[in-house]
């Protein structure tokens, strides 16, 4: 009998610690996202600020541009597309700190977005509205497959973990000094996003000691 005990016990605690920690990250998500929020206008509104002008670099500044744009246009049209699905109830129950989470980094993506079609229109090149070309059936053939929040956030976490490893590879490669802040400033809140997504889906927030780059778009 109380072998039995000691048997069950450990998979309850394992059970219970498991729901613990995915509840306390939707609750954590909420705190996180509450406090970006707060403050998305002002730092939209800054960023174009900084990065309105930018159009010093060369060709290979360009290119990095035109792939950036790509990839901030599927992250906008897939999270769009993510909200959608879960105000239509298609997603099941959609906790309000992962619906917050959605419209905030949709319009911070749109933002980026705005940010090097910029770019490209002052060097006289025409602005991207297309998403990545190869990226895009990937994006479309997985979410197809999700069937609530949490198969929504990750396919989220994978958009974002690509364009930040596309943005660090990127960086070396920039000439222009205002396009190397602008890669630079919108990598780190691919992270942030990265951070809180892991942290809403019960995983360790900053899971890796550095950044790497093998998914880069490029």
């Amino acid at each position: 009998m109380s072998d039995q005990t000691a048997t069950t016990e450990p998979t309850t605690a394992g059970v219970s610690r498991r729901t613990f920690l995915v509840g306390s990250g939707m609750a954590g998500a909420a705190v996180l996202v509450a406090a970006c929020g707060g403050n998305d206008k002002k730092s939209t509104a800054t960023t174009k600020g900084d990065t309105a002008t930018t159009a010093g670099g060369g060709a290979g500044d360009l290119t990095v541009a035109k792939v950036a744009a790509g990839l901030e246009v599927l992250a906008v049209g897939t999270y769009k597309a993510a909200l959608d699905a879960a105000t239509a109830g298609k997603l099941g129950t959609v906790p309000p700190a992962v619906a917050s989470y959605v419209k905030l980094a949709m319009n911070q993506h749109q933002a980026h977005l705005e940010a090097w079609n910029k770019v490209l229109t002052t060097a006289n090149q025409p602005a991207v509205s297309a998403p990545d070309a190869k990226l895009k059936p990937v994006v479309d053939a997985q979410f197809a497959q999700v069937k609530d929040a949490g198969g929504a956030a990750k396919l989220a976490l994978m958009l974002e973990d690509i364009a930040a490893q596309t943005y660090l590879k990127a960086i070396p490669t920039l000439t222009d000094k205002a396009a190397i802040k602008l890669a630079g400033s919108i990598q780190i809140i691919d992270q942030q996003h990265q951070a809180i997504l892991l942290y809403a889906l019960g995983q360790y927030p900053v899971p890796e000691v550095f950044q790497k780059t093998d998914k880069a778009a490029f």
